[in-house]
């Protein structure tokens, strides 16, 4: 007597350009319609939209929306993975098939979660505008980076390596309006404790420890800040770390000079 044989769970059908939707949003966790748009670089806006909606109709994506908002289009819908996209997912070899299990909860995210997924999407889309024809940008958000235990805990937001003649490499950490000040502070000592440790030269073969970028809230907690590190880095730490200094509205304006601030 023979055994049954499972059957094999048969993919949905979608296209290249729906996949890279699904891999944009296991990497940032929400994005908006413009960003989609933005990211996958496509001509036309309606194609794309014709994507989404079509992936929503699979149960591959779901959708947030203030219903005024977007029927008076002022407001772009927000989008996250579905269940479905699990099983699509799975087949990709560069990814953390344990980190889908975040699916399911995705619907009960708190509005400053998603704000926080949102911008960080946004300051991807800015440093893409900003680097130079022949640089190389890679971008590993915290679904990127779990595992690694050799980098700072907790994880930073991002981790960036821009590879020109030189490759240059950065731990990104954005703040929101609604974190104090204290945190900021902590999160500056944690950075001094991790150089301090040399986990980053023991683990690679770099040479240096990646420049850390700060994104503030607001233009006095940026001010504030850049006197608390200023203030640490000339006791022991001026040879060992390098840290830049932004605001959010920076970011937005998309102002390639003076965005960011050395600290020294």
């Amino acid at each position: 007597m023979t055994s049954k044989q499972t059957p094999k769970l048969k993919l949905i059908p979608i296209t290249d350009k729906q996949k890279e939707i699904l891999l944009y949003l296991y990497k940032f966790r929400f994005l908006n319609t413009h960003q989609i748009q933005k990211l996958l670089n496509h001509k036309n806006p309606n194609r794309t939209l014709s994507w989404i909606k079509n992936l929503i109709e699979k149960k591959c994506i779901n959708r947030h929306y203030d219903r005024k908002s977007f029927e008076d289009n002022t407001k772009p819908a927000t989008y996250y993975l579905g269940a479905k996209a699990r099983h699509i997912l799975k087949s990709e070899k560069n990814l953390d098939f344990d980190q889908l299990e975040y699916i399911y909860s995705e619907h009960r995210r708190e509005k400053k979660f998603i704000d926080h997924c949102l911008f960080l999407a946004d300051v991807y889309l800015f440093l893409l505008s900003q680097k130079e024809e022949k640089e190389d940008l890679k971008f590993f958000t915290k679904v990127d980076l779990n595992g690694y235990e050799y980098f700072p805990q907790p994880l930073p937001d991002a981790f960036i390596a821009v590879k020109g003649q030189d490759t240059k490499r950065y731990f990104l950490d954005l703040f929101d309006e609604y974190t104090p000040p204290f945190a900021l502070r902590q999160r500056i000592r944690k950075y001094l404790e991790y150089a301090e440790n040399s986990e980053w030269d023991e683990n690679t073969d770099h040479a240096s420890l990646p420049s850390i970028l700060i994104i503030c809230p607001t233009e006095s907690l940026k001010k504030h800040i850049n006197l608390y590190a200023k203030a640490l880095l000339e006791k022991t730490y001026e040879d060992k770390i390098s840290l830049f200094l932004t605001t959010k509205t920076r970011i937005n304006v998309g102002d390639k000079n003076n965005v960011w601030q050395k600290v020294e």
